[in-house]
C-alpha cells in the first residue's frame, strides 16, 4: 500500500460492518438464531454495530434461507453466499467475499463482527481508530488467553486484496465464545441485569460491592426461639449484613441406616437431625421478621423442597444451597425457580459437577448467583482451607461473583477469612453460635459473637487497605512526594564556563526544582553563569541544551 493510499483511508475513510451468519453448527445447532434477552445472536451483532459511528452500513452475509428472511425484516442488506464458504471455511474467504460483493470503490475497512460472541466490551469505535492511527492490516480480539475470538475482526484494503504482507495486532476482549449450550447460558448471564451485582433486600452483592458478611447460625439455636433472638442480636451488634439458618426434616435427609461422619463418634443421622428440625414456618417468620427489624437479613438453607417452599413463602430474600446438594437437580431446579439470589457451595465438588449445577440454575433463567469456594470438612484443618480456590473459581467463572464458606477454626486474630477477601471473595460465609462449649450442633467449630465482630471488623479494615487497582501517584501521596523527593543542586561552587560533572551535584529536598531523571540533561554540560553551593540548578543556567 502506498502512501497516497494510506493518506486517502486517513482522510476519508469508508467502513463497513460485515456479521457472518452460516447456517449450520456442528456443536450448538442453530446457533446464530438462539435469543438472550428476546433477541437473537445475530440481532445482538447488528445492535453492536449500530453503536458505532464510525461504521457507515451494515451487511449479514449468510447462506441461510431463515438467517436471511430474519435480516432483511430488519432492514439490514443480506450476501449470499454458497456452501463453500460455510462449514469450516475460513472467515477470512468470507469477508473477502463480501468485499467483492459489495462493489464499492470507497470502502477502506471491513469490521467483522461474529455473532457468537454478544457480550463484546470492545469499543468498536476505538478499535477501528485504532486501526486506522496505526495503519495495521488487521485488527482482532483476542481472549484473556490470547486466544483469537470474533467479537471484532477489522480489516483494510490489504488484508483484503490478499497482499503478501499483512500486519496484525489483537486487542483483548474477554467476551464468551459461544460453542456449547454451557457457553450461551454463560453469555445470557454476561447480558443479564446480574453481572455486576445482585440486589437482596436493599443491599447489593457484587464485584464492586462491599463484602457480604453472613453469620451461619445453622441449627446452633438449639430449635429455641429465644436463643435464635439472642443470636441475632449479637450478629447485628456484630456488624453481619446476614444471618443464616438451616432447614430440614431428618426423615428426608438421611436413611435410618447412615450414621454421622464427623467428631469421631458414630450415631444415627436421624436421631442426629431430629434434634434439630423442630423450627417451621411460624418460627422462621418470626426470626425473620426479627432479623429485619434489626438491621441485618434472615435467610435459610433448606435442604428438600418442602422446606425451600416454605422458606420461600415466608418471604425470604435469598437462597443458600449447600454443598451436600450441589449435584441436587431437582432441588436446584426448584430453587432457581423462585427468581431469589442463590448463594452455591461449592466443596468436594469437580469442576465438571460445579459448571452442571450453573448450568442447571442458568436454565431456569436465573442468573442471580453467586459461587461460594469452600471445603467440605468440619473443622477444616487449616492446610485444607486451600483459600486459592477463590482464585480459581474466579478464572472459571471470569463474570460471577465468588464467594467464601469458611470452614476452619477461629484463630486467635480471626484472620483467615479476610485472606479470603483480599483474594477476591465478595461473600464471606462463617458458621457462628453464642457459645463453643456447647454441644448437639456445630458449635465447637463456629466462632462465638466476640470473634464475629472481630472478624467483620478485619474484613471492612482489609477492604479499606485493599484499594482500588492500578499504578498511579494517590492523593495521599502528594504532599511527601513533594517534600520528600529531591532536586538537583550544586554540591560545591561551580564558576561560568566550567563543564559540569558528577561530583559537582547533589541532589536534595524538596522536589521543587529538576528532579534526579533529568541529571542527564546538565552532565557534560559548561555552565552559563556562576552557581553557588546548594543553589538549585535550573537548565537555562547549562549550555546546550536546545
Amino acid at each position: 500500500m502506498g502512501a497516497e493510499e494510506i493518506t486517502r483511508i486517513k482522510e476519508g475513510c469508508m467502513i463497513v460492518a460485515v456479521i457472518p451468519a452460516k447456517e449450520g453448527s456442528t456443536r450448538l445447532p442453530n446457533k446464530n438464531l438462539l435469543k438472550i434477552n428476546g433477541k437473537t445472536l445475530i440481532e445482538h451483532a447488528v445492535e453492536s454495530a449500530k453503536k458505532s459511528n464510525k461504521i457507515k452500513k451494515i451487511y449479514v452475509s449468510t447462506d441461510s434461507n431463515d438467517i436471511a428472511e430474519l435480516v432483511t425484516k430488519t432492514g439490514i442488506e443480506v450476501i449470499r453466499r454458497g456452501k463453500e464458504l460455510s462449514g469450516e471455511a475460513p472467515l477470512i474467504d468470507v469477508y473477502r467475499h463480501a468485499w467483492k460483493k459489495i462493489d464499492n470503490a470507497d470502502i477502506t475497512h471491513i469490521v467483522g463482527i461474529q455473532p457468537d460472541n454478544p457480550d463484546r466490551t470492545t469499543d468498536i469505535d476505538a478499535a477501528v481508530e485504532y486501526a486506522i492511527k496505526t495503519n495495521i492490516d488487521n485488527v482482532f480480539t483476542v481472549n484473556r488467553e490470547g486466544k483469537r475470538n470474533g467479537a471484532l475482526n477489522i480489516l483494510n484494503l490489504n488484508a483484503l486484496s490478499a497482499q503478501p504482507f499483512v500486519y496484525s495486532s489483537s486487542i483483548r476482549d474477554d467476551c464468551t465464545n459461544i460453542h456449547s449450550y454451557f457457553d450461551y447460558l454463560m453469555a445470557a448471564h454476561n447480558l443479564s441485569d446480574y453481572k455486576e451485582r445482585i440486589p437482596v433486600a436493599g443491599r447489593f452483592i457484587g464485584k464492586n460491592e462491599p463484602v457480604f458478611i453472613i453469620a451461619e447460625a445453622a441449627c446452633n439455636h438449639m430449635c429455641q426461639v429465644d436463643m435464635a433472638k439472642k443470636m441475632i442480636d449479637l450478629a447485628a451488634d456484630a456488624g453481619v449484613d446476614a444471618i443464616k439458618f438451616q432447614t430440614y426434616k431428618a426423615e428426608k435427609l438421611a436413611r435410618r441406616e447412615a450414621t454421622t461422619y464427623w467428631a469421631g463418634k458414630t450415631i444415627s443421622q436421624i436421631e442426629y437431625y431430629q434434634r434439630l428440625d423442630k423450627f417451621g414456618q411460624d418460627e422462621y417468620r418470626i426470626l425473620f421478621e426479627y432479623a429485619g427489624k434489626k438491621g441485618i437479613i434472615g435467610f435459610s438453607t433448606p435442604f428438600d423442597l418442602d422446606s425451600a417452599s416454605m422458606l420461600n413463602e415466608v418471604g425470604v430474600p435469598l437462597f443458600k444451597i449447600a454443598t451436600c446438594d450441589l449435584p441436587d437437580k431437582r432441588l436446584l431446579r426448584h430453587i432457581a425457580g423462585f427468581n431469589k439470589p442463590i448463594l452455591l457451595s461449592t466443596g468436594a465438588s469437580t469442576p465438571e459437577e460445579i459448571d452442571g449445577a450453573v448450568k442447571t440454575i442458568f436454565e431456569k433463567g436465573n442468573f442471580q448467583l453467586v459461587v461460594l469456594a469452600c471445603t467440605l470438612s468440619y473443622p477444616t484443618k487449616d492446610e485444607d482451607a486451600y483459600l486459592l480456590r477463590i482464585k480459581s473459581l474466579q478464572e472459571r467463572y471470569p463474570n460471577l461473583t465468588i464467594g467464601l464458606s469458611d470452614h476452619t477454626e477461629p484463630d486467635e486474630n480471626m484472620i483467615i477469612p479476610s485472606v479470603g477477601v483480599s483474594l477476591g471473595a465478595k461473600v464471606v460465609e462463617k458458621h457462628y453460635t453464642l457459645d463453643r462449649s456447647m454441644t448437639g450442633s456445630g458449635h465447637f467449630y463456629s466462632v462465638n459473637p466476640t470473634d464475629l465482630k472481630k472478624m467483620v471488623a478485619n474484613i471492612r479494615l482489609t477492604e479499606k487497605v485493599m484499594g482500588k487497582e492500578g499504578l498511579a501517584v494517590l492523593k495521599a501521596e502528594q504532599p511527601a512526594r513533594e517534600s520528600a523527593r529531591r532536586s538537583i543542586v550544586a554540591e560545591r561552587a561551580i564558576k561560568k564556563g566550567e563543564v559540569i560533572s558528577s561530583d559537582m551535584l547533589g541532589l536534595k529536598r524538596p522536589a521543587d526544582g529538576l528532579s534526579g531523571d533529568k541529571i542527564d540533561l546538565i552532565l557534560g554540560k559548561r555552565a552559563r553563569t556562576d552557581i553557588k553551593p546548594d543553589q538549585m540548578i535550573t537548565l537555562d543556567m547549562v549550555e546546550n541544551n536546545s
